[in-house]
């Protein structure tokens, strides 16, 4: 039961951050143009890169809570989430430190486009939000992970950027200033880890306040995490870096446009992924590998379905969605079909491979996959760098592509040896569908140069080729397992 309340719980959040993602950015180009939307997004980007000292603290500590939960052991879980305190609160002062360098020495290599305290005070004023996440919110958000309550988070999330959204839009129209603007979201955001407290405390078994110290006994591995979580922090965050750093703030921007509508889909579908999360960790807990097999076989065949049916619809929506999203906008191009292709395809199998990275984190095998983890970083990092000089946007969607098609296959490698034992001809049938839907997807997407000029011919095209990629996956799919199932027979 309540896996599902957490699934329809992370859709809305999604749903709920999409309309947001669109909105306000959208009103931000509006206001304020194409260099101040790149600008806060680079400067969100380089303030994520504190994440990189959790060092995957976050999956350690859910894959130690299941079995204390599972065994009702009160006493070790809450030995667990003081330990988490303890490190969170020492990763806060280390958060404002390199904010303060990061409002000294960011602001230096743009002052052709903006003052020095422009960009200082609003890298100042866009931290709030993120060390507030790290002082108050995280530890009470993985507990109720782990108890498969997530749905708790996910509504009280979705108030909060609601609110968010309607004041920001609000205060855009009457006082249209971008430190106004972020001030008051920093200033919303703080309301939400007091309502995770609360609401813990009032609620649930976690009757009286976490204290922040650090037990050796529990987390002893909670630095394993860390190649796991650089490598996925590299794939979200390596293009904006490296467009800021190599090319323009408004490169940066029509980046950032185009990710607005994959982005959203991408959490959609993962957001789903991570609220079963807690159930693979159940049953690895519990030791029932045919139990696991048959969930994870359900779970990882819901995701390829939905991952190729959504992104193959993506690849034919984006650039009509993008110059609708821009119409009026004339500071920057934001037509890149070559571009939009690579990194809708790069998307698609970040999606595929979710199921397989999740059931990692569940198992705790951190340290066993480091290895997949580093090289996806390295390849990630090298491939951006070296083709950005010469292609620019495409450049970094080919690093991004490389990397995370690298790790997908790592993934189906381990599981299927050290988790799953299932054998590599089983993935068949989902490689062969996937490559034959995309192959017909591309093929439009090359030859048929569709324009649509509004909102509802937009959601019309758009009805019809999700349709029309859903049964095409569905027809091949049976097809494909048909064959198989004949081979293996025929071969037996």
């Amino acid at each position: 039961m309540n896996n599902k309340k957490n699934a329809i719980s992370a859709i809305l959040l999604q749903a709920t951050t999409m309309v947001q993602g669109l909105i306000l950015p959208r009103l931000i180009l509006s206001f304020f143009g194409s260099d101040v939307n790149g600008l806060i997004s680079s400067i969100t980007q380089f303030l994520g890169f504190i994440s990189l000292l959790e060092g995957g603290l976050g999956a350690v500590v859910l894959a130690e809570l299941y079995r204390p939960i599972e065994e009702r052991d009160e006493s070790t879980v809450r030995r667990i989430l003081e330990s988490c305190q303890a490190f969170f609160n020492q990763l806060t002062v280390a958060f404002i430190a390199y904010t303060v360098m990061l409002a000294i020495i960011y602001p230096l290599f743009i002052t052709r486009q903006f003052s020095f305290a422009y960009t200082s005070s609003l890298v100042l004023i866009l931290s709030i939000t993120t060390l507030t996440q790290y002082l108050f919110s995280i530890t009470y958000k993985l507990y109720l992970q782990a108890t498969q309550k997530l749905y708790i988070v996910n509504y009280i999330s979705c108030v909060t950027i609601s609110v968010n959204m309607i004041s920001a839009v609000v205060i855009m129209m009457f006082f249209p200033n971008i430190h106004i603007v972020k001030l008051c979201s920093g200033i919303v955001y703080l309301f939400q880890p007091l309502a995770f407290r609360h609401f813990i405390h009032q609620k649930y078994r976690l009757k009286n306040s976490l204290r922040a110290r650090t037990d050796k006994r529990v987390l002893r591995d909670r630095w394993s995490g860390f190649s796991q979580n650089l490598a996925h922090f590299i794939n979200m965050n390596t293009d904006v870096v490296v467009l800021t750093l190599f090319t323009s703030l408004d490169m940066v921007s029509v980046y950032t446009v185009y990710m607005l509508a994959i982005s959203a889909l991408r959490g959609i579908i993962t957001s789903v992924g991570n609220s079963y999360q807690s159930a693979l960790g159940k049953y690895l807990a519990k030791e029932e590998q045919e139990e696991l097999n048959v969930h994870f076989y359900k779970f990882e065949k819901i995701f390829w379905f939905l991952g190729v049916v959504a992104f193959s619809t993506c690849l034919l929506l984006i650039n009509s969605f993008v110059s609708l999203y821009t119409q009026g906008i004339k500071d920057a191009n934001y037509f890149r079909p070559s571009f939009a292709a690579i990194i809708v395809i790069a998307n698609m199998l970040y999606v595929l491979r979710e199921p397989y990275r999740l059931l990692i984190l569940a198992a705790g095998k951190f340290r066993e996959t480091n290895f997949g983890a580093m090289m996806e970083t390295i390849l990630n990092l090298s491939i951006s760098v070296f083709l950005v000089w010469r292609y620019g946007l495409i450049g970094v969607a080919l690093g991004t592509l490389v990397a995370i098609a690298y790790r997908m296959l790592y993934f189906i490698w381990y599981l299927s040896r050290h988790i799953l034992n299932k054998k590599y001809r089983t993935y068949a049938v989902f490689v062969l569908t996937t490559a034959s839907v995309l192959s017909v997807n591309l093929i439009v997407y090359r030859t048929v140069n569709l324009k649509v000029l509004t909102i509802v011919g937009f959601c019309g095209y758009g009805l019809v080729v999700v349709v029309l990629n859903a049964v095409l996956y569905l027809v091949l799919y049976h097809i494909y397992n048909f064959l198989n199932k004949q081979l293996q027979r025929l071969f037996r």
